[in-house]
């Protein structure tokens, strides 16, 4: 039993250093959509190498800004993106850097699109979680605050980064929210405190959706932080598209519903009687399996393909004797059809013909191989198979 526990740990690398002390089977047993976790540095763990104060300082100053790259929060007075953009919609750099110096928080949503190693620790995150994972940072100036208590949709790790800011953790509003269910003001209240503590850097906290929340910079600098968002698949997609699929194949669930339903004195016994054999139908028909790999399938395509290095080994060419192998963490699902076989993976669906299927196969198993490996095939075929799995992401220099 032990044994098999530790096995489990160690699938779990990037979020066991999260969570430490904690061990990953503890914390998806007791916390995970449950409640928060709070995980202090423990002398050996900082994030200083995912992003810090001259990366920021460097983006801004220098990186072209489209109108979502930037926001900005600040509870008193509150900012509007007018504040800080052009007629344009593109940001305005003086005005975001003045308003920063007046107490507002810069935010940078999914700057894991722009940063290397912020878009790796997501895509490992997302290999071990199965969930699609986001990160916003957040520089907030001394004695200020972004937002007021609120909380979030989606569940999320707080990793502090650079100077202190201190946290309160209320109630949960509501529990496990759908994704776009709106926080209101004057609907949810924060309730009693639960959870008070001031984050310093290599500081990680977990906080489910649903628990409302504040934070305040409570140093002499400012402070730093990553958010990173899990924007999981909930067993309510899956239900839909299940149900979706027994209603492609019986016209029953297309039916209108009766006519004159809506009166006053419409008999509803009837169209219980007839809403319980759907039920049933349901029941009998769910194809759990089918719409379970459907889902894997479309997880694999909605990732973003690593093409680190793609360029590179593109341009020396496919020569004999160079050695290729998969990358890292690469998630795929393989069939044929027809004349065809299909690698779903992160950008979408390759398609290679089906005298392919066994050398694609050798390779998605991890083995490393050369341009003779698929000598077998007519004319290039092997070289262009090469060529597009290098294009792709799926494969890398052996080396």
């Amino acid at each position: 039993m032990g044994l098999v526990l530790k096995e489990f740990e160690q699938n779990f690398d990037l979020l066991r250093k999260l969570i430490e002390p904690l061990g990953v089977n503890e914390f998806l047993r007791d916390y995970y959509e449950k409640k928060p976790l709070l995980s202090p540095n423990n002398k050996c763990r900082n994030f200083d190498d995912l992003i810090s104060l001259e990366k920021l300082d460097h983006l801004l100053a220098t990186s072209e800004l489209p109108p979502a790259s930037i926001d900005m929060a600040r509870s008193k007075p509150p900012i509007s993106k007018a504040n800080f953009t052009f007629k344009s919609g593109n940001i305005d750099r003086g005005a975001v850097v003045r308003h920063y110096q007046r107490g507002a928080t810069i935010i940078f949503p999914q700057i894991n699109l722009a940063i290397d190693e912020l878009a790796n620790f997501c895509r490992n995150l997302e290999f071990e979680l199965s969930c699609k994972v986001q990160t916003n940072v957040y520089l907030t100036p001394r004695n200020s605050q972004g937002f007021k208590t609120h909380y979030d949709d989606h569940d999320v790790f707080i990793m502090q980064i650079h100077g202190k800011k201190n946290w309160n953790l209320y109630q949960q509003a509501v529990e496990k929210p759908f994704r776009g269910e709106p926080f209101d003001s004057s609907e949810h209240e924060a309730g009693s405190l639960n959870l008070n503590f001031t984050m310093e850097p290599g500081d990680c906290l977990y906080i489910p959706r649903g628990y409302m929340h504040d934070a305040t910079n409570v140093g002499s600098e400012p402070s730093l932080h990553i958010t990173v968002g899990l924007l999981v698949k909930k067993w309510a997609d899956l239900m839909l598209e299940v149900l979706s699929e027994v209603a492609l194949n019986n016209s029953e669930f297309r039916e209108s519903l009766p006519v004159g339903f809506a009166k006053k004195d419409f008999d509803m016994s009837n169209a219980r009687t007839d809403f319980r054999k759907l039920v049933d139908t349901f029941a009998n028909e769910a194809d759990f399996d089918n719409v379970f790999n459907m889902f894997k399938q479309e997880y694999y395509r909605t990732r973003k393909p690593n093409l680190k290095g793609a360029l590179m080994q593109s341009s020396v060419g496919i020569e004999t004797g160079t050695s290729y192998r998969l990358r890292e963490n690469f998630q795929f699902a393989i069939k044929s059809e027809g004349e065809q076989t299909v690698v779903s993976c992160a950008g979408g669906d390759l398609k290679f013909s089906v005298s392919a299927e066994v050398g694609l196969r050798f390779i998605l198993e991890g083995n490393s191989f050369d341009r003779d490996h698929f000598s077998d095939l007519p004319n290039d075929e092997g070289k262009e198979i090469i060529e597009k799995l290098i294009a792709f992401g799926v494969i890398e220099l052996d080396c």
